[in-house]
């Protein structure tokens, strides 16, 4: 069986950031390659470079020297191809739950009737349908990080970006999340890189 080309080519990235005191070093020769439907974790301690490899990967940073390729095109800029969830949520305060995951469909000129039936398959898929009207106040930190998951699914994504996402659940919620994201993880067959620094 051929193998699948790769759809994410990290090669030789370094990541420098000018302080008071010289040049500091958060990534160094970093080398990665990502298949479709893979599941990435990238485990660490807090500061070691994580995040800022994620940004990169997002193109909300730029690499101080090596490459970052999707689909064998430079990332220089964030794309819908790349979407990511954030452990702070980054939800709209004054939209519910329903609009927050439509957001990105509405925008980016899809037919309100797909956009309506897109929001509503991942709405579901995370278990807010009942919670549609609610706004992000009324919710739980567990809810609001499956709006938040929902919301990047909607885009059509092809890799989820994933930054300490449960980081300031509670234990159990976190636990319960983490076997959901598996389970949308396997029924999407999306290419998920998961940093945290702890499991």
């Amino acid at each position: 069986m051929l193998e699948q080309p790769p759809i994410l080519e990290i090669s030789d990235v370094q990541k420098f950031y000018q302080a008071s005191n010289g040049p500091v070093e958060a990534l160094r020769g970093v080398n990665l390659t990502i298949r479709k439907g893979e599941f990435i974790c990238l485990l660490g301690a807090s500061g070691c470079g994580k995040s800022t490899l994620l940004r990169i990967i997002a193109g909300f940073e730029k690499a101080t020297k090596g490459t970052v390729a999707m689909y064998g095109f430079a990332v220089d800029r964030p794309g819908p191809d790349r979407g990511m969830v954030f452990q702070d949520y980054a939800l709209f305060p004054w939209l519910t739950v329903r609009e927050n995951i439509g957001f990105g469909p509405k925008h980016r000129g899809i037919a309100s009737k797909m956009a309506a039936e897109l929001t509503e398959k991942f709405m579901k898929m995370v278990g807010l349908s009942a919670f549609a009207d609610r706004y992000p106040h009324q919710l739980s930190g567990g809810m609001k990080q499956r709006v938040a998951i929902a919301r990047v699914l909607t885009n059509d994504t092809d890799i989820l970006l994933m930054d300490e996402p449960f980081g300031a659940l509670d234990a159990l919620t976190r636990g319960k999340l983490q076997e959901e994201l598996v389970d949308i993880w396997r029924s999407t067959g999306l290419s998920v890189i998961f940093v945290t620094h702890s499991v």
